[in-house]
């Protein structure tokens, strides 16, 4: 058994593992896509008998995180051939995933998982969930008259980025958008539909992506900056409602469509959906914008993270009064002394508190993370609220 980089000439190779575990064929145009994406990717495999065994791809992304982008490594087409299952393969591609993201300087990973219980084994924990929603014509908002207009088309990229960054970035966890992700995935898998609301001063201040087919009308993305382009969104796919019966879409887990609504009474689904996990407790801290403090705070954070060596130990926060974030690993000779007062949690539960997924308080009332009282207190009030969302898949 071989692991190692996988490079342009096992391509083949790792498309046809790809099609067989994920049961789908490419077409030409959509393999030659796939050549050229690979290349940009970095693939690891396990080469037995001469074949690849097993493989994983780590892409690179950046996410936002407290309006900051952060270097993200997205880990995607985790497969292995039905014979060399349960054999460990993939736990040792994903060590190997960890040590080369934390070499590249991504200090944090995203990935959809197959099993939510395998990969926290692996210190990645769930950090988002959305709502899905389906509403019959009768169930939609009413329409109302809005200042603004809708124009329906293809809008020019950099109208749609305007719009979609600054949503993105009052987030935690989504993609900040390279031309290209736009170009390959959210056309290609949002909608051929588009539709764009400005205001009366012509400025963008949302859009949507849609499908219209046998009387549904599919929502791939729809993104609204304020109310007015919310109201004015939800009029220009009302006034649809003699083509449909029903539309779906998916929202951010606080989103209050139902509430808003004559009739709450709706179809609607929290969906548990990606996982995340910090990579290097160093980097991600040292980039992390912590909230504003009356004085310098210091916390002392135990970690435990079986995968990640250079992350386990004790680590001394320093958060200063504008909340940028020393960080550094005390010597084994201080830890003894000083852990009964340290926050003791595991990598897993430090990821879901800095993406703003769970709060401290909430993670020490059921034992998920443990400590002083005080540091605990502390590290509530160092971290900032900010909801978590991802409108992409990988």
């Amino acid at each position: 058994m071989e692991l190692r980089k996988l490079t342009i000439d096992d391509y083949e190779a790792c498309m046809a593992l790809s099609e067989y575990a994920f049961q789908f064929t490419l077409t030409e145009e959509q393999l030659e896509r796939r050549r050229q994406e690979f290349a940009a990717q970095n693939v690891l495999g396990v080469y037995a008998d001469g074949q690849i065994g097993a493989k994983l791809q780590i892409i690179p992304f950046q996410t936002y995180i407290q309006g900051r982008s952060f270097e993200m490594g997205g880990i995607a087409g985790v497969a292995t051939w039905p014979e060399y299952r349960r054999k460990g393969w993939v736990a040792g591609l994903l060590q190997y995933a960890l040590e080369e993201m934390n070499r590249n300087k991504q200090s944090v990973s995203f990935l959809h998982p197959f099993a939510f219980a395998f990969y926290r084994k692996y210190g990645w924990e769930t950090y988002v969930e959305f709502k899905k929603y389906k509403l019959t014509t009768s169930q939609l908002p009413a329409k109302k008259q809005t200042p603004g207009t809708i124009k329906r088309g293809n809008a020019d990229l950099i109208v749609l980025k305007q719009v979609y960054d600054a949503y993105a970035a009052r987030y935690n966890g989504t993609l900040n958008r390279s031309d290209a992700w736009w170009e390959n995935s959210v056309y290609v898998k949002k909608g051929s539909q588009r539709a764009v609301y400005y205001d009366e001063t012509g400025a963008p201040q949302g859009y949507v992506f849609y499908e219209v087919k046998d009387r549904n009308f599919t929502i791939g993305e729809m993104i609204h900056l304020n109310e007015e382009a919310r109201q004015g969104l939800w009029t220009f796919i009302a006034n649809h409602d003699s083509m449909i019966d029903e539309v779906t879409l998916q929202a951010p887990a606080s989103d209050m469509l139902a509430f808003q609504l004559d009739n709450p009474r709706i179809q609607q689904e929290v969906v548990p959906y990606f996982m995340a996990r910090i990579v290097s407790v160093e980097q991600f801290i040292s980039q992390y914008p912590f909230a504003s403090q009356h004085a310098p705070v210091q916390i002392l954070l135990e970690v435990e993270d079986a995968h990640a060596p250079w992350n386990e130990g004790v680590w001394e926060l320093n958060v200063a009064m504008n909340g940028t974030a020393s960080i550094w690993k005390k010597a084994d000779t201080e830890r003894h002394a000083q852990n009964d007062h340290a926050v003791r949690l595991t990598i897993q539960s430090l990821t879901a508190v800095l993406m703003g997924y769970r709060r401290p308080l909430e993670m020490a009332q059921i034992g998920r993370l443990e400590g002083s009282a005080d540091m605990i207190e502390a590290l509530e009030k160092a971290v900032p609220k900010r909801e978590t969302y991802l409108l992409d898949f990988f």
